[in-house]
């Protein structure tokens, strides 16, 4: 066999390798279009189902076979490379760095965002959680920081299953100790008091304090600080609300008693949602959702894929699928082993047996709060 000349073989190389160049520039291109339109139709980055078709194709357009492993590794780095300068340039096309919150000024939601990003970001107010998702998934705001749950009430169902219906992604979270007090007009007496406005949360961590009053009217509000401010707005004595000491400031309004939920350590989680999949830090915490096929021993299957890539549930949550008789979907906490490859891999397992799989977000998890010296009478 004759031996090529290697000058003219790296001359070859030299012109394939200007030709991949320019091939590559292109390929990046068309991924930041393809980024506007998954942006525009509230779709996830990843799409592994359509990667795997990629692969299985690329594969099929080869003469060579022996080159089988090779091109699968060549086009599983290059959608990689894909899916990052998606991110990029998503990222880049964001200019508000406004945060948005569900309340009026004095809410715990705005307390958390102060707590999480501090005083120097412009903070944007909504009436409800789905105007905070809206907000985030039109590019409106940067941020929006919502409840998840809380330990004495437990979850926020209606986050959930935002979270279910929008595309944006979890990027951080935070734990925000919450003190619920009782808030009058200046001067109103205890015996005054006929009705208490909060929001169903506040009302469901005070239940020993209210209990003590049968004969109050409580009176849900969709906002514990938009309680506070009608109460203000009323003048009416006979009105009570329950919230924080923020909304009791910001709406001139007296603390008549401090410290009211039932529980001395009593936290509310909120996460930080955007719509870049970029994680405000480290990741070591990741949310997922998906729904289980109507097989039997479904769910263990999919249990068991969190054991075999050493992940620790932290918390696991079931919420009713609309429109359909006792279907549910699931949404995971869970940590350790947070990577993107092993993430990769879970949600190809658990598409073994399940439906609609969808990372929410891979962020850091939230460190606890110092304790406080509780405020209780």
């Amino acid at each position: 066999m004759q031996v090529p000349d290697i000058a003219a073989s790296r001359k070859s190389i030299d012109r394939i390798d200007t030709q991949i160049v320019h091939l590559f520039e292109e390929r990046m291109r068309v991924s930041r279009d393809i980024a506007l339109y998954k942006q525009a139709h509230h779709m996830d980055i990843l799409n592994p189902a359509r990667e795997q078709q990629v692969l299985k194709a690329r594969v099929e357009q080869l003469e060579d076979h022996t080159f089988d492993n090779g091109i699968v590794e060549l086009f599983e780095t290059l959608m990689s490379l894909s899916r990052q300068e998606q991110l990029r340039f998503l990222e880049e096309q964001i200019h508000a760095r406004k945060i948005a919150y569900m309340g009026v000024p004095g809410a715990f939601s705005e307390s958390a965002v102060v707590g999480f990003f501090g005083e120097e970001p412009e903070r944007h107010s909504c009436r409800t959680f789905r105007d905070v998702f809206r907000a985030v998934a039109d590019q409106e705001v940067r941020y929006g920081v919502v409840p998840v749950e809380n330990t004495s009430s437990g979850s926020i169902n209606d986050v959930y299953d935002l979270l279910g219906e929008y595309s944006c992604h979890i990027v951080g979270e935070t734990l925000l100790p919450v003190e619920q007090n009782l808030l009058v007009l200046p001067g109103t007496r205890m015996e005054e008091i006929t009705t208490v406005y909060s929001h169903e949360q506040g009302f469901a961590q005070c239940p020993d304090f209210l209990a003590q009053h049968p004969e109050w009217t409580c009176t849900p509000y969709y906002n514990t600080a938009i309680a506070a401010k009608y109460v203000k707005d009323t003048g009416n004595p006979a009105y009570a609300a329950i919230a924080s000491t923020l909304a009791a400031r910001h709406y001139g309004l007296e603390v008549l008693v401090p410290g009211i939920q039932s529980s001395d350590i009593n936290r509310t989680r909120f996460i930080i949602v955007s719509a870049s999949q970029k994680s405000i830090g480290v990741p070591d915490k990741a949310t997922l959702t998906f729904t289980l096929r109507h097989e039997r021993g479904t769910l263990q299957h999919a249990l068991s894929s969190f054991v075999a890539l050493n992940f620790n549930l932290t918390h696991i949550e079931s919420r009713p699928i609309k429109g359909k008789n006792w279907e549910y979907q699931f949404y995971v906490d869970l940590t350790g082993n947070v990577t993107e490859d092993t993430l990769a891999i879970l949600l190809k397992s658990l598409s073994t047996f399940c439906e609609n799989g969808r990372l929410l977000g891979a962020y850091k998890a939230a460190a606890e709060p110092q304790e406080e010296t509780s405020s209780r009478p």
